[in-house]
C-alpha cells in the first residue's frame, strides 16, 4: 500500500513539475507576460474554436527604445519595459492576450470585437499612457509606440497570415514617422516591406 501511495505522490510531483516547466517555457522572464510561443499557441487555439467572432491581431513596438538603454543603461531600460508591459496589460480586457515577443515588441490579440474601431481607440489610450509613463519615470527620451493591426476573418483565417499582415501594418506605421497605428488594408499588399518582428525572440 505504501509503495502505491509513494508512486502516486511521485506521479503527482512529476505532473506539477511538467506544468511548471510548460509555464516557464511560455513566460517572458522579465515582464512575466506570456512570450511569443504562448501568444502564437493561443492564437492558433482561438482560430480552431468552432464559434469564432471578429478578432484583432496587434503588433506593438516601442519607438526608439534603444535610446533609453544607451542613455540610462539596460537595468533602467528593463525597469521601464516592465512598466510599459504593465501599462499595456491594464488597457486590455481579461479575455485579451498580451505577450512580449522580444526586446521592446509586444503581441496583443483582442477577442470578440464588436467595433472595428476598438484597436485604434486602445492604441490611442496606450500612446497617451506610455507618454505619461515616460515623463513620470524621468526617461528623458520621448516614449511613443507604433502599432500594426490585422483582423480575423477579414484579413485571413490562418494565424501566419494574420501575423504577417499585422507585421506589415506595423512596418507602415514606422514608415509614416512612428507614434502611429495602422490597420492592414489591400493598399499595403504590394508595398515593399521589411519585417519588424521576424527576428524577435522572447528573452
Amino acid at each position: 500500500m505504501l509503495s502505491i501511495v509513494g508512486r502516486m505522490v511521485s506521479i503527482d510531483k512529476m505532473k506539477r513539475e511538467i506544468g511548471l516547466w510548460k509555464r516557464q517555457a511560455e513566460s517572458d522572464a522579465l515582464t512575466k507576460l506570456g512570450n511569443r510561443a504562448y501568444g502564437e499557441r493561443l492564437l492558433q487555439q482561438m482560430l480552431c474554436e468552432p464559434q469564432k467572432e471578429k478578432a484583432a491581431v496587434m503588433f506593438l513596438d516601442v519607438d526608439n527604445f534603444k535610446m533609453v538603454n544607451d542613455r540610462h543603461g539596460h537595468l533602467f531600460g528593463d525597469e521601464v519595459l516592465c512598466r510599459i508591459a504593465n501599462e499595456i496589460s491594464k488597457q486590455f480586457r481579461i479575455d485579451d492576450i498580451v505577450c512580449r515577443i522580444g526586446g521592446d515588441e509586444f503581441l496583443i490579440i483582442m477577442r470578440n470585437i464588436k467595433d472595428s474601431r476598438l484597436p485604434l481607440m486602445k492604441a490611442d489610450e496606450l500612446r497617451a499612457g506610455i507618454e505619461k509613463l515616460g515623463l513620470e519615470a524621468d526617461v528623458r527620451v520621448p516614449l511613443s509606440i507604433s502599432v500594426g493591426v490585422s483582423f480575423y476573418p477579414v484579413d485571413g483565417t490562418d494565424d501566419a497570415v494574420l501575423l504577417y499582415k499585422a507585421d506589415k501594418a506595423l512596418y507602415e506605421a514606422k514608415k509614416r514617422g512612428k507614434n502611429n497605428c495602422v490597420i492592414y488594408s489591400k493598399e499595403l499588399e504590394n508595398e515593399p516591406f521589411m519585417s519588424q518582428i521576424t527576428a524577435a525572440e522572447s528573452e
